[in-house]
């Protein structure tokens, strides 16, 4: 005889979770990475600590040096100029307050340019218009050069007339090398 098989009937409740197994065995070390960049080692600063006369086409003077490390970057105390030994790519930072020169015609417009071994670099140019004698401003600018050809030159140049600068200062900051 045979008997028929009924439909299936409801599913249970789920059973309580069971105790966690043992940990398995640790994976072997993976490879070593790359080697990483290291950060800024090269740089140096300079400032000016008494107003000072800015002249049309002559660079802007430092008197005073500042921090440095490295030897990828050098600067005399009293010049305008940085010189870079060693290719690769620096960010050149300044910043300084500006004013018009005592006999000044009125508008003055002066111009702040980033030269690389006497050369304007595009993009690093800051200007000013002043309209009255006693007006006053804050020009600065960071910009990145790359250095292929050493020894190279960086100073920043005024242009537009005679001019006053005062709390001036300029950094450059090694980024990365040259290969």
């Amino acid at each position: 005889m045979t008997v028929a098989t009924g439909p299936a009937g409801p599913t249970g409740a789920t059973g309580a979770t069971g105790p966690a197994g043992a940990t398995g065995p640790t994976g072997a070390a993976g490879p070593t990475g790359a080697a990483g960049t290291a950060g800024i080692s090269d740089f140096a600063s300079a400032y000016s600590t008494p107003s000072a006369p800015g002249t049309a086409g002559a660079p802007l003077t430092f008197d005073v040096n500042g921090a440095s490390a490295g030897t990828a970057v050098a600067h005399t105390a009293g010049s305008g100029d940085f010189t870079v030994s060693e290719p690769g790519t620096y960010l050149v930072s300044f910043h300084g307050n500006v004013s018009p020169a005592s006999g000044d015609t009125l508008p003055l417009n002066i111009l702040l340019e980033l030269e690389q071994d006497g050369t304007v670099v595009p993009g690093a140019v800051v200007q000013q218009t002043f309209q009255n004698a006693t007006d006053s401003a804050t020009m600065s600018f960071a910009f990145p050069v790359t250095v292929t050809n050493t020894p190279s030159t960086f100073s920043v140049v005024g242009e537009g007339g005679n001019f006053l600068y005062s709390a001036a200062s300029m950094s450059v900051y090694r980024l990365t090398d040259g290969t």
